[in-house]
């Protein structure tokens, strides 16, 4: 079984019909650093926002969560008139008019613009009822959008795969110049001596020998490149993972920057400095693909 990543972007939108409700369930999630979970629902529905936030962390642990839910009724409901806020809002609106020298006078419809003086009253056994159905429309459409993110890992995935292969192969002609990188700095630095000083003036060869051999092994790359293969091939398990894997990524792309920086800072030839900087470059585009990984 081939198991591939999930991206934190996707969407989802279900309607369910019966004899009683239209039930839709619209659901789209982005990227985020943890699980963010944001939910709109009639207000009947309110005392199920917590429990709905538990359905979906059981779906999805890492992401921005936009969850709406709406039911329209099939059946006659009963629904009550708040009067009292209706003749306060009336006289409000009455005052303003005469204020302001308006000759239209109020109208109903005018009134009608106010959803808060109609409530329907809905028993909590009907309630109870509805919530049956809509957990289960909540649930495809999890699923759904479940499915969504995974296609969009998978081309994510596939992008990622192609950098760490390039990274592989810039780690590994790193360590093909790095074979020689000792001889090369020490050859070059008696050359230079030579160069430079007077031909009068004779060198204590022992102590010079030890100097160039200290400056050839702070120049030493070998721990870095270990390091940088050890990262690459968390990375690459990583891929072939089940479960969340964007935050240990994110972390490991910081400890490659770190390891091409080193690299960057202890060379001495042009080669390896040129390496280094593509793999900076090269690791800040996995990074940047990596954000949209759950």
């Amino acid at each position: 079984m081939i198991i591939l990543p999930k991206s934190m972007t996707g969407y989802s939108k279900l309607d369910y019909y019966d004899t009683n409700y239209k039930i839709t369930c619209e659901l789209k999630t982005l990227n985020s650093k943890g699980l963010d979970i944001h939910i709109s629902l009639p207000y009947y529905l309110s005392s199920k926002e917590v429990l709905i936030a538990k359905i979906v962390s059981n779906f999805i642990s890492r992401g921005r969560v936009s969850v709406k839910l709406n039911v329209r009724f099939l059946k006659p409901i009963n629904i009550n008139l708040d009067f009292a806020m209706a003749k306060s809002y009336y006289d409000n609106l009455e005052e303003l008019r005469e204020s302001l020298g308006i000759q239209k006078p109020i109208k109903l419809s005018d009134l009608l613009m106010f959803k808060e003086l109609f409530r329907t009253d809905i028993e909590d056994e009907e309630i109870e009822k509805l919530w049956v159905t809509v957990e289960v429309v909540l649930k495809k459409t999890l699923e759904k959008l479940l499915e969504e993110r995974k296609s969009e890992g998978e081309k994510l995935s596939a992008d990622i795969k192609n950098m760490l292969v390039r990274l592989e192969e810039i780690v590994s002609k790193i360590e093909f110049y790095a074979k020689d990188l000792k001889n090369v700095i020490a050859q070059r630095i008696k050359e230079n001596v030579q160069d430079i000083l007077p031909e009068n003036i004779e060198l204590d060869m022992n102590q010079f020998e030890t100097a160039v051999a200290l400056i050839a092994d702070r120049a030493d790359i070998r721990e870095e490149i270990v390091r940088l293969k050890s990262h690459l091939n968390r990375m690459k398990e990583l891929l072939n993972s089940d479960g969340p894997i964007g935050t240990l990524f994110n972390f490991l792309t910081q400890e490659v920057h770190r390891e091409f920086n080193t690299i960057l800072s202890k060379s001495r030839m042009l080669e390896l400095s040129d390496l280094a900087i593509e793999g900076k470059f090269t690791n800040s585009q996995l990074k940047e693909q990596i954000q949209n990984l759950e």
